[in-house]
Formats: C-alpha cells, structure tokens, sequence
C-alpha cells in the first residue's frame, strides 16, 4: 500500500521554478506527488488511433498529446502546436508546432508525425474505431478514404517543414480545433511505427510525447506512469507518478477510497445519500456531456422489427434507473443530452404517458409482431461488468418481465471481450454509452450513421443520414439545431436505441487533490495539471 510521508512539506515559494503559476500562493505540496485514480478496468489500448473508450482516453491523455488540449473549462487551448492560422474561409488550418518537441525517447517530433498519425487513423488497415471522426471533421478525402475509394496519402494533411502542419477541410466545421483534443489526431512516432507496424503499441516498443510515460502494467490491476522529462512543459509538471487502477467495483473502489488508498473514484449508488453526509466536501459531481443507451442489433431477430424494439422502449421507466436505483442521475428521452449547446430536445408525449398506457401500447406492438403469453419474447441484454451497470440491465429485465412477460437473459463480459464482442456484431441489446468529443449534437448523432464504425447495431435510415448531412453542410445554428431535432424524432418512431439516463460526473475526490476540472463537460482530466497537497 502506498504511504505518504506527511512530516516533510514542500512549498510553492521554495519552489516556484518547478511548479506551475495556477497552484494558489502559500500552498504546500506533499513531498510525493502520486496521484491514484479508479479507471473502472483495464484499457482496451493504448494506441492512439485505436482508443474509442474513456477508460482508455484517461490514460492517452497523459501519454500522448494532440496540437491542443482542453481546460478545466472545457476551453481549447495550445498544446503541441503554440498557434494556428486560418484561411480560405475557415477551410484551411496552419499550426505551427513549438521549438524542440521531443518523443520520450530524445527523438525529434515533426510535422510529419501528426500527418502519420492521421493517415493511420483514416486508413482501412488500422481498422481505427474512430476512422469516421476525421470525416466528421470535414478533412479532405477522409470520407473517400475511409470508404476505400481513395489513397490514404490523398488525406488533406501535410507537413510543408518540420514544425508545420497544413491541414484542408471540405468545409468550414466551426468546433474543428475542439476536435483535436481527442487522441484520434494524436501524433506517432514515425521511426517506431516503421520498425514495428502495428506492434508499436505494445508497451516494450511505445514512446511518448505526452507528460507521463508508462513504467508498468499490471494487467487487471493497474497501470502506473511517471513523469517524462521529455514532455514539452515538463518543468510544470507537479506530479511525478500517475496509478490507474482497475477496479471494475465500485463499493471496491469507495472502500479503498475511504481506506485512503485511492484518490479518486467512482461513488456506489447505494452510498450516495451516507457520502452526501458524510464526505459532502469530497464529493463531486460535474456536468457532462453523456448519454447511456441500450443499443439494438438490428441484424438480429426480433430486433430487426421495429415493434419489437419500440414495445421495449416504450416501457423503461427512466426516472426509477436514473434517480432512484443509481441516483444523480438524469432520466433520457433522447440520445442527444439537452445541455448540448445549441441543442433543444423535442418533446415526445408518450414518454409522459402513464405506464399502464405505455405497457397496453408496448403489447399491443408485440401481438402485432407474434409475441404474447404463449410466444412470449426472449433475449439476451448484454453490458460490460460493473456493478452499475449490472444495477440497470437487471432493472430492465425486471421491468419488461413485469410488464410485457419478456424472458430475459443477462450477460456480462470485462470490459475489452466485451468491446470486442460489441465490434464483432455478437450481441442482441447492449448496454452503450457516449461521452461528447466536441460540444454538439452531431458528436452524438453521428454514431448512427449508416457508415459509422460506432454504428454497431447496423441500423440504416437514409432520412436520417440525410438529415445529418444536410446539418453538417449547414452553418446557422438554429437551422442546424432544427435538423438534429429532426433526426431525435426518427430516433424516437425507429427506435434503434434506447436513451436511457445522462450522467454526470459523479466521484469523491480527495480534498488535497489539486487542479482537477470542475467545470470541463467533456470530462477531460489531465494529469500535468493536477498536484497533490500537504495533508
């Protein structure tokens, strides 16, 4: 177990070159800088262009860094590259990357990295999760490339010296720079990805440009990284080791937590109201760009009739899961969360309707499709293990058991089979979730696009692609914002999901943990602005 020694104490006066000039004067700061983060469970990877989960992103965050990074205000701000320009109507970037970056490694970082970087991404033999998000982006030829109807080198992104990178959009996408914080337009080291192809993700070959760098993976238990004295702003960095552990429990992680063993962690349900108590100064609770789903696979029967799965979504009571069974949560009607900005949910009536006139709908559906007493409905509800999660899907097993006599089955894999099997098709309803990449509807919406990687339920609608093309093509707000509403109704009649709660933010983070975001909706953390407290 990790201890403190509490009787030596650094201050911020006796060390004002080292630290940043954010932490508050007369602080003092513990003389081990560690800081102990619950990451629900292992990451899938740690490839950059391959991350397409927070569980993840946490950890690529502090390993790797994009041309800016996000503020505890959710605001863009310069990180690889020190300024950009604009041009050709908004259409065209130029960044500018700073003097003397450096891989962890000693080597030079170029230009070129980033334009390697992206390539990978695009490229249909990465195989990226998240190849559509430069086409969302409007790079040019992304869309074509990721559809294989052009060179992965046509990509509108090029290196015209060592420390500048042009990049060329189809069309003016106002969050684009907002983008870029995501580890998709992360760099790669072009000599490690050369030497080792694919394989330059596993631990023995990566290098990083990031602020920390990983010392060691205890595989299922935790991940510990250390300062890189490389990092561009590494004499700003306070904290000199970084440990995610992987406690896919919360109540493992709230004991742990109160055991002083953790820092930071997820709060248990059942807890909530004792926590509110008792530790009412340690818990936190942010808002964020979130949405919880369930997501049908349409190529399965019975999901492949619309009956069957709107006779389901009709009869999830939202405000039971949301604010009793986990608490602080918020019921959802529609995939989109309305505190997206810009973004006004419609309204739909039958949500509002009592449950006893939903569950005589929501059969009447199910007669009209084949299924009643004597052919009752059966299933298989699929979700990644935590304790949570586990909360819900028996939650709504229970309901449509007692409402409409749907057999349900449960099943639950750790959190990387269970990405691949989600990838892979094999699954029936799974438990999903979305956590906003940039602040608009679109980042959302997207994912139920017909060419969509994050489309994993093959549901296709061309209205409704046509409604997001049309909203991408458009640059008034209010019109735009008038098309995604559209797109939520064709949600709501097809129903190829189930928007279930949004959530928060919701944790305990000890109080002589310093810097953390408060205020970031996007729910980025990085580590190289945090700082740990004398205590």
């Amino acid at each position: 177990m990790y201890t403190r020694n509490l009787l030596w104490l650094v201050s911020l006066v006796s060390s004002a070159p080292l630290y940043a000039a954010d932490i508050p004067a007369n602080t003092l700061l513990a003389p081990q800088q560690v800081f102990r983060y619950n990451n629900h469970s292992d990451p899938g990877t740690l490839d950059p262009q391959k991350v397409e989960e927070n569980t993840a992103a946490q950890i690529v965050l502090d390993l790797f860094e994009g041309l800016v990074w996000m503020d505890g205000e959710g605001k863009v701000q310069p990180a690889q590259a020190e300024r950009w320009d604009v041009s050709d109507g908004g259409k065209r970037y130029t960044f500018h990357l700073r003097k003397g970056l450096r891989w962890s490694d000693g080597q030079p970082l170029t230009a070129q990295d980033f334009v390697l970087g992206w390539q990978r991404a695009v490229d249909p033999q990465t195989a990226s999760p998240f190849a559509g998000y430069l086409a969302q982006a409007h790079i040019q030829n992304a869309a074509a490339i990721v559809a294989g109807k052009a060179k992965v080198s046509s990509l509108g992104v090029k290196a015209t010296d060592d420390r500048t990178l042009e990049v060329t959009l189809e069309q003016p996408v106002p969050w684009f720079t907002a983008m870029l914080a995501w580890p998709t337009l992360f760099p790669v080291p072009h000599y490690v990805v050369e030497k080792y192809g694919d394989s330059w993700s596993k631990p023995e070959h990566m290098v990083y440009n990031g602020a920390f760098v990983l010392d060691k993976w205890v595989v299922n238990e935790k991940i510990t990284a250390r300062k890189n004295p490389n990092y561009r702003d590494a004499q700003h960095t306070v904290l000199q080791q970084v440990e995610y552990l992987a406690l896919d429990n919360s109540v493992t992680g709230y004991n742990r937590y109160r055991a002083g063993e953790v820092d930071l962690t997820w709060v248990p349900a059942q807890q909530i109201p004792a926590i509110e108590k008792s530790l009412p100064g340690e818990l936190r609770i942010i808002p964020r760009l979130n949405s919880e789903y369930y997501n049908f696979n349409i190529q399965k029967p019975p999901f492949d009739d619309v009956r069957v799965r709107r006779a389901l979504y009709l009869t999830v009571d939202r405000p039971l899961i949301a604010q009793k069974i986990l608490g602080l949560r918020t019921p959802a009607t529609t995939l989109t969360p309305p505190e997206v900005e810009g973004f006004r949910a419609p309204t739909f009536g039958e949500l509002q309707q009592p449950m006893s006139e939903r569950v005589a709908a929501a059969k009447a559906l199910l007669k009209q499709a084949g299924y009643d007493a004597s052919h009752p409905l059966r299933f298989e509800l699929f979700y990644n293990k935590y304790d949570l999660h586990e909360k819900t899907a028996i939650a709504l097993s229970s309901e449509w058991k007692k409402w409409l006599g749907a057999q349900v089955t449960l099943r639950t894999m750790e959190w990387k089979t269970y990405l691949d099997a989600r990838r892979s098709g094999d699954f029936m309803l799974s438990r999903q979730s979305w956590d906003a990449t940039y602040n608009d509807a679109s980042t959302f919406l997207n994912t139920l696009k017909s060419d969509s990687e994050e489309n994993v339920g093959h549901w296709k609608n061309v209205q409704y692609d046509a409604l997001l093309n049309q909203a991408a093509q458009t640059t008034d707000a209010t019109t735009r914002n008038a098309l995604y509403q559209q797109a939520e109704v064709i949600i709501n009649q097809q129903a190829p999901l189930i928007p279930v709660y949004y959530q928060p933010l919701i944790k305990l983070l000890k109080p002589y943990v310093g810097g953390f975001p408060l205020h970031n909706p996007q729910d980025y953390v990085y580590s190289k602005e945090l700082y740990i407290k004398a205590h």
